[in-house]
């Protein structure tokens, strides 16, 4: 059975039932600790989890998702992800004016979960909203947005039992993905594989299949098509790699 929805002017759109893998919400990170109060914090609803770059605001969400998150779930990375991109991915078709609303059809009509990272205000995130059903979102920033739940992700202390996972999946790398996650590391915020091909002077076809073996292996994470992100605690042990 296949999903037909109407947007203004737009007439008769029809979208594909299945999760577009890109727009699928990836695995949280293996070696994921703690933050047993933030989880316990998220409903039903839509909840903000608010805190500074690195501090794993996304990798919070992915974990609630996969443990207590129910039915279809959809991942949009805000700072990646072109609204209409998603929708044709789909099989969607809108104008620029009705694409906001095509969006909060599909996501209602489906009963999507969703979860919108990177957000940057209120303003950006509000159109999007569908009227029902529970939704995540991740930003630097509190949006104060109505009737949302705030919950702050400050920096996750190194209780000791991340050290030891994560050496584990080091010594289990191979010698590309292992150089890999040692230089890759001193990038502080998202990059894409040319970046990383620059940065390790390889070819860019192996660099992208050393580093979709890192993000198998929970040590990076991919952040939008083609975009990789270090959590915190993880480029910290890389980079004290660098130095063994």
């Amino acid at each position: 059975m296949r999903d037909v929805l109407v947007a203004g002017a737009t007439g008769g759109i029809r979208g594909r039932d299945d999760v577009p893998p890109r727009f699928r919400p990836p695995a949280p990170p293996r070696h994921f600790v703690g933050r047993d109060a933030e989880l316990a914090g998220i409903r039903a609803g839509v909840t903000v989890l608010h805190g500074a770059s690195g501090a794993g605001k996304t990798a919070l969400a992915l974990k609630w998702l996969r443990d207590r998150g129910s039915g279809a779930q959809l991942y949009v990375d805000l700072a990646a992800h072109d609204l209409g991109r998603v929708l044709r991915a789909f099989g969607l078709d809108a104008g620029p004016a009705d694409e906001q609303a095509v969006f909060r059809g599909l996501v209602t009509r489906r009963q999507f979960t969703l979860l919108l990272d990177n957000a940057d205000s209120a303003e950006q995130v509000t159109p999007l909203l569908p009227a029902s059903g529970t939704v995540l979102v991740t930003s630097r920033s509190r949006l104060a947005l109505p009737g949302a739940r705030e919950i702050a992700v400050g920096p996750l202390p190194d209780d000791g039992r991340l050290g030891p996972l994560l050496d584990l999946s080091y010594v289990e790398l191979g010698e590309r993905q292992a150089r890999l996650y040692r230089l890759c590391a001193w990038e502080p915020g998202a990059f894409g594989v040319p970046v990383a091909a620059a940065i390790a002077g390889e070819p860019e076809c192996d660099v992208e299949d050393a580093l979709d073996d890192l993000v198998e292996k929970s040590l990076l994470t991919e952040v939008g098509d083609d975009a990789f992100r270090f959590h915190d605690l993880v480029r910290a042990h890389a980079r004290a790699m660098r130095y063994q």
